[in-house]
């Protein structure tokens, strides 16, 4: 009889998908804060949707970081430039046939172009300086296309996690419990109950 009563007093709540089965349903307002339009306000222009989703500590990040990669990009370009240009006299110079009556000449006002840094420095290593600088500034292109799109990434799972609840507050929650899915029967076995939940 006592069973009975206990059922009869649960049964509203028994009737619930969440109480049925014992699970707890947390709902989930996505709508109101939606993850696409995050990574899309990222993608038009970085860090707008990290204050979309209010974190607005990340946006020194980066901008600190884009900043960054900008200036290793202009400092090895303009290094690969130098360095190019530089080659570039050289190999004109280095065409010009020795037994031609005008070759000095011609070899002057071709080098007249070379910084008086790189006069002494010969070809080989103006070649591989060259080589080195440019592969630096596209490392450094690579990498701020990586960090371009960690930034639309990074928008996109702080806007999923946006309506979770991560409060610091306890609290204790009461519900029904019923094991197995047994609320539209009333067989001897199944069992009733209340289960506790303590967030923290």
């Amino acid at each position: 009889m006592k069973r009975y009563a206990v059922v009869a007093l649960l049964a509203p709540a028994m009737l619930l998908p969440q109480a049925v089965c014992g699970q707890e349903v947390q709902a989930k307002d996505s709508v109101a804060h939606p993850p696409s339009r995050a990574a899309l306000y990222s993608a038009l222009l970085p860090g707008l949707g990290q204050a979309y989703n209010q974190r607005y500590w990340k946006l020194p990040v980066i901008y600190g970081g884009f900043a960054a990669f900008g200036y290793f990009i202009q400092s090895n370009n303009f290094r690969y430039k130098l360095y190019l240009d530089a080659y570039n006299v050289r190999y004109a110079a280095a065409q010009l046939k020795s037994d031609d009556p005008e070759y000095e000449a011609k070899k002057a006002e071709i080098e007249s172009n070379l910084y008086s840094a790189f006069q002494d420095v010969p070809i080989d290593r103006l070649q591989y300086y060259k080589n080195i600088y440019r592969r630096d500034r596209d490392f450094f292109i690579i990498l701020t296309i990586l960090f371009y799109g960690i930034n639309i990434l990074d928008a996109t799972v702080d806007a999923h996690f946006f309506t979770y609840d991560v409060s610091n507050d306890l609290s204790l929650k009461l519900q029904p419990y019923t094991e197995g899915c047994y609320a539209s029967t009333m067989r001897s076995n199944a069992h009733v109950g209340l289960t506790f939940s303590l967030t923290f």
